[in-house]
Formats: structure tokens, sequence, C-alpha cells
């Protein structure tokens, strides 16, 4: 990228975008395609009379202005800032449009598949026939395959638009699809909206998180209040908005072993370390009785690796870490995951997965280690929803690689 190409030397494109650089530096030019999958931007400019494309990572970029709507790509969610009707108006105005790469994306699915999709499957499990089992096979473990899957869904919808029951289900899926792969959250939010979706549904601490996302804090909080709240997810969402005492208080009052590992997290994220250890101990040292011995087992590990990697934090400062590439793995949903962390000049240049067996991984492994570059350490990155348990494994297997430059 060489001087990032020299870009304030690039002549201005028509309606052009400007892109704001990490270094401070501002560019006009086009984004031809945003990546959120792969976190990347495509973006074209002139530049001593000839127009050039180049691919930048999220990384390098600070944020991006397209059609006069700004979005910060490395800042944390709450730092931008916008009213209730402005989030709604931003909802409004993008969510009934198709992406960009929606035309052009193939419809792409088994030709056994049954495509009145009940919701009870009349035989065993089989992702040629049922069309849940192949999204939740096919689709979601396959980040290549994200795109095909809306593409699906919006297809399974068309066709059964007189079926209300498979309507609202493919509405709500669409809207999983967006939040979950993409980020998406105007497009999320607008599907889920148009589904109905209150906060007591399965989903809507996920709307709540896509108004905070977008710029309301006060909008997501609103809709949580004066209803039962879904105490895991509410746990979860108030911790990485940084509510840390109301989450920690909704952990203290539920009390089970799920709350203290989520109280856990929430404090980790806050920097009250001392906390969280005294939460993932919790954890381990209490017997959990009458409860799915995998699920405890699953649980009491998760807190242990927390437990491990927290300890490592202060190690895991780049600033103290010599140049080189460190390999490590921490536990994930399916087993250990592993990264590789490439640090040059006290900075942290690259993390990459380089080993997994997780399924559901969803956006975690473009934004987890997008999140660290961008912050430049694991302290204050937040696991990814819907795909926390891998993003926990990411975070806790960098700080451990990092803690190696640094003994």
């Amino acid at each position: 990228m060489k001087r990032l190409f020299l870009f304030m030397l690039a002549a201005t494109l028509a309606n052009a975008d400007t892109i704001e650089m990490m270094t401070g530096a501002k560019v006009e030019g086009k984004v031809v395609e945003n990546n959120a999958t792969a976190k990347t931007l495509t973006v074209e400019f002139y530049l001593g009379g000839k127009l050039l494309q180049r691919i930048l990572p999220y990384a390098n970029i600070k944020a991006i202005t397209v059609n006069g709507v700004r979005t910060d790509l490395n800042a944390p969610a709450s730092a931008t800032t916008r009213t209730p009707a402005e989030v709604q108006a931003l909802i409004a105005k993008v969510g009934p449009t198709e992406p960009d790469w929606f035309k052009s994306t193939n419809l792409n699915f088994p030709k056994t598949l049954d495509l009145s999709w009940p919701s009870k499957p009349t035989s065993g499990w089989s992702n040629q026939k049922n069309a849940g089992q192949f999204i939740w096979d096919i689709i979601n473990p396959n980040a290549s395959r994200w795109r095909e899957g809306i593409k699906f869904v919006t297809h399974l919808m068309e066709l059964n638009k007189d079926d209300a029951s498979v309507r609202k289900r493919a509405t709500n899926e669409i809207a999983n699809m967006h939040f979950r792969f993409f980020q998406d959250y105007a497009r999320a939010a607008w599907w889920w909206q148009k589904a109905g979706i209150t906060i007591e549904d399965a989903p809507g601490f996920h709307l709540a998180e896509c108004y905070w996302r977008l710029g309301s804090r006060q909008m997501a909080l609103d809709f949580m209040n004066g209803t039962k709240l879904v105490y895991l997810d509410g746990i979860k969402l108030l911790g990485d908005m940084g509510e840390t005492d109301r989450a920690v208080k909704m952990a203290e009052y539920y009390d089970d072993q799920d709350a203290w590992l989520l109280a856990g997290d929430a404090c980790r994220l806050a920097g009250r370390l001392a906390e969280a250890q005294a939460f993932y101990e919790k954890v381990i040292n209490t017997p959990a009785a009458g409860q799915n011995p995998n699920r405890v087992k699953r649980t009491t590990g998760r807190a242990q690796a927390n437990l491990a990697a927290i300890k490592l934090f202060e190690l895991a400062d780049v600033s103290k870490v010599a140049d080189g590439s460190y390999k490590d793995s921490s536990l994930g949903y399916e087993g250990q995951v592993e990264v590789s962390v490439k640090v040059r000049g006290k900075k942290i240049e690259d993390v990459k997965i380089t080993q997994h067996k997780e399924k559901q991984y969803y956006s975690s492994m473009t934004d987890v280690p997008a999140q660290i570059i961008a912050k430049q350490g694991v302290k204050g990155v937040d696991a990814t929803s819907r795909a926390t348990i891998t993003g926990e494994a990411i975070i806790n297997a960098t700080a451990k690689a990092l803690a190696q430059g640094a003994r």
C-alpha cells in the first residue's frame, strides 16, 4: 500500500465518496464495493491522470462517507451518535433497498429441497431436503455462500408469499442474515421491524443492538426497558454497550453460571479485570447441579480459558512485544481456535485465524481480528453477537500469542 499510493494527490471523481484513513489523510474517490465479510473496501481514484482501483483493509480506514452518510469502520459503535428519528430515517432509507451485490448473486440450492419450508421436517435431518437444515449446515458455515443465503431465503419468501407463517419466518431469517453475516444493521432492523419483532421475541435484543450500532443508545435502552428481559441476551448487550453496572446487577439477580460468565465478559470489556476474574472463578468453583453436563463443561471451559487469558492481558500490551509472528490457540465452540499474530514496529500488523473447527462463526472471523488491529490490543474488544464463543476464543488466543513476545 506504500504510503497509501499517495492518495492525497488523487484527482476527485464525479460524485466522489470520502475515505478517511487512520493516518488522518482524506481521500476523494469512489467506493466500488464494501465487503463486510472480508472487511475490505474496493476504491477507485485518479492518480497522475490514470483511474486506479485498489482494495484496502478496514484496519487502514477510519470512516467512509457514501451518498452523504458517514460510517465509522474502526471507531466504537457508540462514537456515532444519531437521534432516534435519524436512526429510523436511516433504516427507512436503506432497509428496503437491495445490497449492491444482490442482483449479480446466483440462486444456488439443491433441486431436492422442499421449498414449502415446513416448520417441522417430515423426515430426519437432511440438508438436501429441508430448507432450514440447508441454511444451517451449508449456508451458515460457508462465508462464500452468505450472499447466496440471502438470495435463497428471499426466493423462499416470494414462493410462499401466501403462507403467512413461512413469510414471517423468511422475513426474520433475512434480518438474521444481514445482522450475523454482514453487520448490516439498517437492513437487519428494517426486516425485523417488518416482522413485528418485540424485545420479548428471540431476536429482540439483536434489534435493540441494531439501534445502538446505528448510533442511538437511548433508542436501544428504551426498546429494552419495561419488558421481561431474556437475561442472557440482556447481560451480553448491556455489557457491550458499556452499561456494565446494569449487566452485573442482572447477572447477580439471576445468579447462575451462564449469567456469571457474561458478567465476567462485561467487566473484562470495561477493563474491570479484577471483577471479571472473580466472576470467572465463581463459574469454575461453583457446582452446577441439575444442568446438562455438556453445557456445564462448555461453560466452565470458557470461564477457564477467559481466566487464563485475562491474566495475560498486561503482557499482551503490544508496546512490550518484540517484532515477529506468534501463534497460540484457545477453546472455541467446536474445539481449539488457533491464531497467528504479526507484530512489526511495536504495532499489530495482522491477525489471522490459521486453524479452527467452528461452524456457526458468522462474522467473528473477520470482525474480531479487525477490532484487535484497530485497537492495537485485546482490551476493549467485544466478541461478535451470535458468535460469542468463537469471538472469545480469538481474543484469548491473541492475548496468549502476544504474551509470548513479551516474555
